[in-house]
Formats: structure tokens, sequence, C-alpha cells
């Protein structure tokens, strides 16, 4: 009888551990939804404007992109995704930056709770993501 007691605690024990294991997992990731995400990639020696920009025409193929911030000095860019949208991945930006023509470097990702998020001050740059299928008027509406 005491045999099959233990085996019986040790089963319940498991399935305990478990159901914590899944309910923390299902709260981190709830946690993620209700959080901005802020993506830090450093580019490995792009220092000019222009390199800059031309990562930053490749970052308007990230629909949910809301705010950018360049720092030339330290050749890093902050990038800020609202909650609730598909997180970003570090292979997503690195694919981004090699198709810019530059060598990918590391990615930081980090989640900010929406209630201690601020809105971004200067310095911040908010993406425009144009919608018209002319050309020359999405043009217009990503410039001015």
């Amino acid at each position: 009888m005491k045999i099959f007691v233990r085996k019986l605690d040790r089963v319940l024990l498991l399935a305990l551990l478990l159901t914590t294991c899944a309910t923390s997992e299902a709260t981190s990731v709830a946690a993620q939804n209700d959080s901005w995400q802020r993506v830090t990639a450093h580019l490995n020696g792009v220092f000019s404007p222009r390199g800059f920009f031309n990562i930053l025409v490749g970052l308007y193929s990230l629909p949910t992109l809301k705010s950018a911030q360049f720092n030339l000095g330290q050749s890093s860019i902050v990038l800020d995704f609202p909650p609730n949208t598909v997180p970003i991945t570090t292979k997503q930006i690195q694919n981004i930056e090699k198709a810019a023509g530059y060598r990918p470097g590391p990615v930081a990702i980090q989640w900010i709770p929406a209630q201690s998020f601020a809105e971004n001050g200067s310095g911040w740059v908010k993406i425009k993501h144009p919608q018209s299928k002319n050309m020359f008027k999405r043009w217009l509406e990503q410039n001015f």
C-alpha cells in the first residue's frame, strides 16, 4: 500500500509541476502581449545618415513598427513595436540589415510593460507606412 501511495504522490507532484510550468508560460506570453517590444540593433560601423536611411527603407516592411531612434555615435538603432502585435525576431532585423548591404550586428530585444511605457520624446522618428498603390502617391505620403 505504501508503494502505491508513493507512486501516486510522485504522479501528482509531476502533474502539479507541469501545470505550474504551463501556467507561467501562458502568463509570460500574456505579459508580452500587453507590453511594448523594444529592439536595439547595433549596425557594425554605420555612422552616416545615408546608411541609416538605407536601413530605414527596409524597416518599412515591418508594418507594426511605430517609431525609431538612430544613434550615429554608437552606430545603433532602437525600434518600438506596440502591444498586441506579432513579436519581431532577431533574424528579421538582421535580414533587413543584410538586405540594405550591411553586416548585421547583435540585436537585443526587451519587453516594456504598457503602463510604464512613455511616448517617445525628442530624437525619435515616427514611422509612416504609406498605403497608396500608386508609386508617386506613396512617395508623397512617405516624405510629406
